[in-house]
Formats: C-alpha cells, sequence, structure tokens
C-alpha cells in the first residue's frame, strides 16, 4: 500500500501525488470551537512539514475529500481504494455524483481521509443527517469510543448540546448527577474496518500515528430517520424565526436555513429520492458486485422506500403550501406505484 512505510503513515506519497500547494482541511485537537475543534485550511506540504517536526501541538488532517481532490488535479486514474461491498448501497454519495449541479457550483461527497497523529481525536458526536457510517483503518491504531443511543442523555449539557470530550471532568460531573454511561470500547488496528449505526454517538482517538478512510451514508434501511433528522431541525428552524411568520416566503425561508444549517433540507432529500428513483428505474445502480437476483431485489426494495418518503414529504409540502414540490413528489409516486 503507497500510504504506509515501514508500518507507519507515509505522508511523502500524498506529496508526490498532488500538488503541494493543495489545500486541506486541519483540526487544533486542543483548540475548542463551541462544541467541536477548531478548523483551519493550510497546504498538504505545510502539514507534511508538521508531521515531520516535533509536534508541538495536536493538529489532525481529517474531513479531507481526497477522492475530489484526486479529481481536481487531474488524478482520475488514481484509485487508491474501492468500497467494501456491503456498503455500496450509498444513496447519499450517489446522489452528489450524479445530481444536477450549477455552473458555478462545485461537486462534493462524504467520503473522506484522516490523518492524525498519536493522541489526536474526534469529539463525542454523532454522523451526519444521522448517517451510518464505516472507517477502515489503513495504517495505526484508533481507539473507538461507542454510546448506544439514549446514553448520550446523561452527558447532555443543554438541548441537543453534549460534553465535548467523554473522558473529561464536565463528562464525570454529569455523570455523578444522572448515572454512569453504558459505552463500548473498541481498538481498531490496520486492516480493520468499522461500521457506525446511525444515531451511536462515538469518540475516536488515535493511539499512535494514524490513516484512515471514513465514509458517511445512507439508504433504503435508514433513510426514514434521516427524514426524521430534517423535520426535527425544521421545527427549530421554524421555531427560531416563528417572529417572521407574517412574510408569504416564509415557508421557503425556513428551508434555506436549514440547508445552511443542517446541510440538507427537504426539498434536497426529494431531489435526491427522485434521483434514486430514476436511476432504479433504469436499471442504474451502484456495482456492488452482487448476482442479478439480489440487484433485483435492491431496486425494488430501493424504490419501494423511495416512494414511502416521498409520500411523508408529500404530505409536509402539502402543510407547509409547497405546491411546486408537492406536485413533484406525487408525479414520481404515481410513476412509481404500478412498478412496485
Amino acid at each position: 500500500m503507497d500510504w504506509i512505510k515501514v508500518e507507519k503513515p507515509n505522508l511523502d506519497f500524498f506529496i508526490n501525488l498532488f500538488p503541494a500547494s493543495l489545500q486541506v482541511p486541519v483540526s487544533y485537537c486542543n483548540k475548542k470551537y463551541f462544541n467541536s475543534q477548531v478548523c483551519e485550511t493550510e497546504t498538504l506540504e505545510q502539514y507534511a512539514k508538521y508531521w515531520k517536526s516535533k509536534r508541538a501541538e495536536l493538529k489532525y488532517l481529517k474531513d479531507w475529500h481526497f477522492v475530489q481532490d484526486c479529481k481536481h488535479v487531474g488524478r482520475t486514474n488514481y484509485r487508491a481504494y474501492t468500497t467494501p461491498k456491503y456498503f455500496c448501497s450509498d444513496w447519499l454519495n450517489e446522489w452528489l455524483d450524479f445530481r444536477d449541479c450549477a455552473e458555478d457550483e462545485e461537486r462534493t461527497d462524504y467520503r473522506f481521509v484522516y490523518i492524525g497523529p498519536e493522541g489526536s481525536f474526534t469529539p463525542l458526536h454523532t454522523d451526519v443527517f444521522g448517517s451510518f457510517s464505516w472507517s477502515a483503518n489503513i495504517v495505526g491504531i484508533k481507539k473507538w469510543t461507542f454510546l448506544p443511543p439514549g446514553e448520550e442523555l446523561k452527558v447532555q449539557t443543554s438541548p441537543g448540546n453534549f460534553v465535548f470530550d467523554i473522558n473529561s471532568e464536565e463528562a464525570e460531573s454529569l455523570q455523578e448527577k444522572n448515572g454512569e454511561v453504558k459505552r463500548v470500547e473498541i481498538l481498531q488496528k490496520s486492516g480493520d474496518l468499522i461500521f457506525v449505526p446511525s444515531g451511536w454517538f462515538h469518540q475516536v482517538t488515535n493511539v499512535v500515528d494514524t490513516i484512515s478512510i471514513n465514509h458517511n451514508w445512507f439508504n433504503a434501511a435508514n433513510v426514514s430517520m434521516i427524514l426524521n433528522n430534517i423535520r426535527a431541525q425544521l421545527t427549530r428552524v421554524e421555531k427560531e424565526i416563528s417572529d417572521c411568520k407574517d412574510d408569504p416566503n416564509w415557508n421557503r425561508l425556513c428551508q434555506d436555513l436549514l440547508r445552511q444549517h443542517h446541510g440538507m433540507n427537504c426539498i434536497d432529500l426529494m431531489d435526491l429520492l427522485i434521483l434514486i428513483i430514476r436511476r432504479r428505474m433504469n436499471n442504474e445502480n451502484r456495482d456492488d458486485g452482487d448476482g442479478p437476483s439480489e440487484l433485483a431485489s435492491h431496486r425494488m426494495e430501493d424504490l419501494s422506500t423511495a416512494v414511502k418518503m416521498l409520500e411523508e414529504l408529500s404530505s409536509l409540502f402539502s402543510a407547509k403550501d409547497l405546491k411546486e414540490e408537492k406536485k413533484q413528489c406525487d408525479q414520481w409516486i404515481s410513476a412509481v406505484n404500478p412498478i412496485c
């Protein structure tokens, strides 16, 4: 593996693969920003110099859109890895890969590379949108701390906010009051792959210098949770700007703010579902290595689940007087129902 040299991360390979001036996201693990870490961008060359230095502070290169950056710099022939078979049904990244974009809009994805020194960590969190995630350790060791759903409430600092560090004095104090958190701790070694279920809070520490690949995704199995989370966030947005409710465009304003705050709104989810329906009706699917019968089964499950979600969105759009979006939902529901 090009990414490893003498059983340690090989940053020289990345320097040779990309321009030294490539901008990458770097988090400062010991600098707190609200309930996350301070994140800045620097060049890949600067981070490589830090990596080879005495490392006076903990800097973690994470949430790096490695696959997208390969495309941006013309390294389209370099394919470092393939998605494991069991995680190939990925509606989120399929939508981001194939949706229509504005001329000035850059594509993005939820496929990341993480490069972290010993002691670097990701604070306690649950994954974006309520998605699944998978993490493959290329080299190094990670310590994962999982909280089964509901246990996070014991370390909640205010509604919707939780401790930064599950091992902190603040977390201990809250547990003295609310009860000890039940946790699952796992050591992930080189070559190990971790699956993170939707809604499980977790904190991850690099025990030694480590490189990993991480994807966030959802599909027919958990898209209902994605919709529920979007609804909950929409309710929060509506409460925040309830004083503007007399504005005739209030419902659209709420959707705009929901996208800015949550990263996805109800209209985005509708667009995603319609794209999945279009592609399945055309027998287009991710190459997951299954045989024809399994693909046919997945196709029908995708279509039926997407229609159920569109039916829920149609009701929501009707209640919010978003007539055009309701019309689109109803058209695609009618188109798919005879097949399902």
